[in-house]
């Protein structure tokens, strides 16, 4: 450990590669990989990885001649005054424009999660600010903040991942090896863009006190970060679905406002967590200014320039608003990495490789500048400590603007809206801020409820929801479910005490025998639009004894309406898809049987035209407590349950919409690969000639 001398240690340097590597990364590479190469993004993360190994092998051998120095002074003594100095050029454009992206990013993040009615200038300056205090630490204050910030931050990341487990769909990661030789080298291509930042590195060999400990450092963070993103694009896959998550612009950051907390009051966990993203696009932020600096003095032949770091953060404020402005400037951006950036930042390693080592007596020479230069830039630890304090005074700040954001007197929580068109909603819901004194806010909104007729209106519901998206003011874990007249449950004015809304969520989450995650939320429904695998039963809300009540299911088919299903339909395919803790089946009047603890496996056999779908159940069972005495055989029960499975699946199979109470379609890609293909382009026409058996074994309890 080092104190006020301006070095780092082997293990800040980690601390502070990893910082700069994640932020950036975590919030682009899911939705490119997720656009050019589906589900085998995962496989470019790993190509991507050992291709930035390779590079960070090439660094060191490009550093193998480098003494206590920095990096401006040792591209002008490897490459000549000339030379040094053209690629000095070359990283200043590259870091500020580095610079000038992040800012933008972070800016439009802390408005679209935190700060939704500030104004861009606003905060994109405070930010600014922060990073012109963060200057005035040096790299030594920096790197301890972020040393004792690191766990602090990464804890509640793999917590959030951790917790995200049991809402992973894995039928959702096949096919694989179905994007093509050109998908995985275009998605591994787009990771070691990312990954390539790694070169940061170079400009730590003048700041760490044994160059070996910085790429021990480098190799760590390389792999540290792969295998968070290895793990955190299998869980966004595995919830979101590849065509969703291609549309999506930071799906980590919408993962976190998929997090449900019954009961409580906290809905917008994405806004708590948001804390991961503030830290790693300010360290990444920091460096690329910082390293700008280095650079920029170099190419003016000094030491030390006051208004030059002032110089560069004026252009970064410029750059974030062209990026603001003008979309397409992001996507100029994209292009000058892929053709300009990333081919100079491993060119300029391979040059220094080639032209390595120089004289003794020039190392010498150098090393006795760099020792004066040390010398000059000392800072006490004071100093940074106190820049630090007042950074977070001024961060803090820039949340006390009362004046504009609307306290929570001012505001309105609807726990539970209906939706009739979506002309009205938005007169109503969406744009009732502008007509009224109060403004809307629905961070605790629990359910919507839809019209029939405008669910079963296929443009209106598509624009709806594309509207919804696009506002990204209507949580995605909101409950969604369908009744025949909305406005009708929306008059109930209270339940047992409770609100609708609340009583509805109570009822989904705590009462009803179906699992919650199994109801769908508006989440759901956006993924669907684009992902079109799944089947869904949203309930059907009906008014009984001044009661909100289920009185049937919804079903959602890949993306389009499909019609009014009866309780038995939905309970069937919940239970099919492990979705159900108990499943009570009525085989005859007044006398049920209630399984537990299943264990069901879907199969797939017959040919592509004449599709089978087998299910196997293997679970306990118990006749109901308040059946009358009827003796059977354990044998005659469990025929009695076979049959009553594949009866309401016959049934609903044969039906106008054709519900495969299964589910199966989205698991034709990892199980049945010539139908997945034969099937790409009609989805539509999956239930048509197919069978659905049900094969069960059933251990009794109470016989």
């Amino acid at each position: 450990m080092f104190s006020g001398n301006d070095k780092i240690s082997g293990r800040q340097a980690f601390r502070l590669l990893t910082f700069d590597l994640l932020g950036l990364s975590t919030l682009l590479i899911p939705t490119v990989l997720a656009g050019v190469s589906g589900r085998d993004g995962v496989f470019c993360i790993v190509i991507g990885i050992f291709a930035g190994l390779l590079f960070l092998r090439l660094l060191k051998v490009a550093m193998v001649d480098m003494v206590q120095e920095s990096f401006s002074d040792y591209l002008t003594r490897n490459l000549g005054t000339f030379g040094g100095r053209l690629v000095q050029a070359g990283y200043l454009i590259y870091l500020v424009l580095l610079a000038g992206y992040t800012a933008y990013l972070f800016t439009a993040l802390v408005l679209n999660n935190l700060l939704r009615q500030e104004s861009f200038t606003l905060v994109l300056i405070t930010i600014l600010i922060l990073t012109g205090y963060g200057l005035l630490s040096g790299i030594e204050g920096r790197a301890r903040v972020y040393e004792l910030l690191f766990w602090f931050l990464l804890i509640p990341l793999f917590l959030m991942l951790f917790s995200a487990l049991d809402e992973i769909d894995t039928d959702y990661w096949t096919p694989v090896f179905h994007a093509g030789a050109g998908g995985i080298l275009a998605g591994s291509y787009y990771v070691f863009i990312c990954i390539s930042l790694i070169f940061l590195l170079l400009f730590l060999g003048g700041y760490a006190e044994k160059k070996e400990g910085i790429f021990r450092a480098g190799k760590a963070a390389l792999l540290f970060v792969g295998m968070i993103h290895i793990v955190l694009y299998l869980v966004l896959l595995g919830i979101f679905g590849a065509n969703a998550l291609a549309k999506m612009d930071y799906p980590a950051v919408t993962l976190m406002s998929t997090v449900r907390i019954s009961g409580g009051f906290l809905k917008r966990a994405d806004a708590f967590m948001f804390g991961i993203w503030f830290f790693t696009l300010y360290a990444l932020l920091n460096s690329a200014v910082f390293y700008s600096g280095t650079m920029f003095r170099g190419l003016m032949g000094k030491k030390k320039c006051c208004w030059g770091n002032f110089a560069i953060l004026v252009v970064v404020l410029l750059e974030a608003f062209l990026f603001y402005q003008a979309k397409e400037a992001g996507d100029y951006y994209q292009l000058f990495l892929e053709y300009v950036g990333t081919p100079f930042v491993v060119i300029v390693p391979l040059v220094l490789a080639v032209t390595g080592k120089k004289s003794q007596e020039k190392k010498q020479k150098t090393k006795k500048e760099t020792k004066n230069y040390q010398t000059y830039k000392k800072l006490s630890v004071r100093k940074w400590k106190n820049a630090g304090l007042m950074a977070v005074v001024i961060f803090s700040a820039a949340f006390l603007s009362g004046c504009n954001t609307p306290e929570l007197e001012d505001r309105n929580f609807p726990i539970e809206v209906a939706v009739t068109d979506t002309e009205h909603f938005s007169e109503k819901w969406l744009d009732a801020s502008e007509a009224g004194n109060r403004v809307i806010d629905y961070s605790h909104l629990k359910v919507m409820i839809l019209n029939q007729d405008f669910v079963e209106n296929e443009k209106s519901m598509t624009e709806f929801l594309e509207l919804l998206e696009k506002q990204n003011e209507v949580p995605r874990n909101t409950y969604v479910a369908v009744a025949e007249d909305a406005e009708k449950i929306m008059e109930i004015a209270d339940v047992e005490g409770q609100s609708v809304g609340t009583y509805l969520e109570e009822l989904f989450e705590n009462v009803s025998e179906i699992d919650k995650k199994a109801y769908p939320t508006l989440g759901t429904l956006y993924q669907e639009k684009e992902n079109r695998l799944e089947t869904l039963f949203l309930p059907y809300l009906a008014e009984e004894e001044e009661k909100p009540v289920v009185d049937g299911y919804y079903v959602w088919k890949r993306g389009k309406a499909a019609g009014r299903v009866g309780s038995e339909t939905a309970l069937l395919s919940a239970f099919t898809g492990n979705d159900m803790n108990e499943y009570t089946l009525s085989l005859e009047r007044k006398f049920e049987v209630e399984l537990f603890d299943s264990h069901n496996e879907i199969r797939f056999s017959g040919t592509p035209e004449q599709r089978m779908v087998e299910v196997d159940v293997y679970c306990k069972g118990r006749v109901a407590a308040e059946s009358p005495g009827k003796f059977y055989s354990e044998r005659e029960l469990e025929k009695l349950s076979q049959e009553y499975m594949n009866r309401v699946a016959e049934e609903a199979l044969r039906i106008d919409s054709q519900v495969d109470v299964t589910n199966s379609y989205k698991k034709v890609g990892g199980y049945e690969r010539d139908w997945y293909e034969l099937l790409r382009g009609t989805p539509e026409n999956y239930e048509e000639g197919m069978d659905i058996v049900y094969n069960v074994e059933i251990v009794w309890v109470n016989l």
